[in-house]
């Protein structure tokens, strides 16, 4: 190539080979989509438009019988919310000027779907304080209600424990779609990961403990607990609308079945800790610079 860069292919694992690298037919699969983004990269600089991320995800079927070849390409396309409907029907006219489309088309079946992101929520996670009556080196007495609670569940961890459990190498979560969940820990300590793939920050680890309040968790949003060797009790003071239904609230979701999730995962974790009397915001980035709010 022109730019001088090397990369090793390597033939599928179901073709005799180790699946270690990118298949011949891969890059083929590849070409596609990296030449629509390009298409529509010099189209949106013609214009003079602010192109923000542009992803693109390839789903390639061979064939089962006969020769071996490429049977058909899906392509998801998710475009950024920034533009306009006029502009995203501008952009996807240009990729039928793609020239790798263009190769293909009589030989390869090609289906796309255009997606378009919706506007990320600005992240808020909220604590709810408790109201300390009277404490005494041996006692604590304090109000833990929660303002429209109708319902209430406790949730203990005789010891280490995950909640829910991992379904073998892969995390699961629980998703409420008709209960805001206010959890107050009101013995040991306990971590809360929570994912939500609509939020601007779709991962958050709390490190939560009983000074810190009820920590609340919106509707929609996937949370996975974990407590220590020495366990833990949390109280959660829940606010239920009238299509709360127990059988189907509280079944786990596996991250095994969900790109999406995975994807939350990954991104850089925002962590929430009680340091000198307060609760603190810690955001980590990727150049492993911390800001604390």
């Amino acid at each position: 190539m022109k730019s001088g860069e090397t990369f090793r292919t390597d033939a599928p694992i179901d073709h005799a080979g180790k699946g270690e690298n990118f298949a011949p037919t891969d890059l083929l699969a590849t070409a596609v989509g990296t030449c629509f983004l390009t298409v529509m990269g010099i189209t949106a600089k013609e214009k003079g438009w602010k192109l923000d991320e542009i992803t693109v995800a390839i789903d390639k079927k061979m064939t089962t019988h006969g020769p071996r070849k490429i049977r058909s390409l899906s392509l998801q396309i998710d475009m950024p919310t920034n533009l306009g409907a006029d502009q995203l029907k501008v952009l996807q006219k240009a990729t039928k000027d793609c020239p790798v489309l263009r190769s293909l088309n009589d030989s390869i079946k090609i289906k796309v779907k255009w997606n378009q992101l919706k506007q990320k929520k600005k992240t808020s996670l909220n604590f709810v304080a408790t109201n300390v009556f009277r404490e005494t080196p041996d006692v604590t007495f304090f109000d833990a209600g929660v303002n429209g609670s109708n319902g209430s569940d406790v949730v203990i961890h005789h010891g280490a424990a995950i909640s829910p459990p991992n379904d073998n190498e892969f995390e699961q979560y629980y998703v409420h779609h008709h209960q805001i969940d206010h959890n107050l820990v009101l013995e040991g300590s306990r971590t809360f990961t929570l994912l939500n793939p609509a939020w601007d920050e779709p991962h958050h680890v709390i490190y939560l403990n009983p000074k810190m309040g009820a920590l609340q968790i919106p509707i929609g949003t996937y949370h996975q607990s974990v407590s220590g060797t020495e366990g833990s009790m949390v109280l959660n003071q829940a606010v239920r609308d009238r299509d709360f239904d127990p059988n189907k609230e509280f079944i786990p979701v596996s991250l095994r079945d969900r790109a999406d999730l995975r994807k939350a995962k990954a991104a850089d974790p925002v962590f929430w800790v009680w340091d000198d009397g307060r609760i603190r915001r810690l955001k980590v980035r990727r150049a492993s610079k911390a800001n604390i709010f």
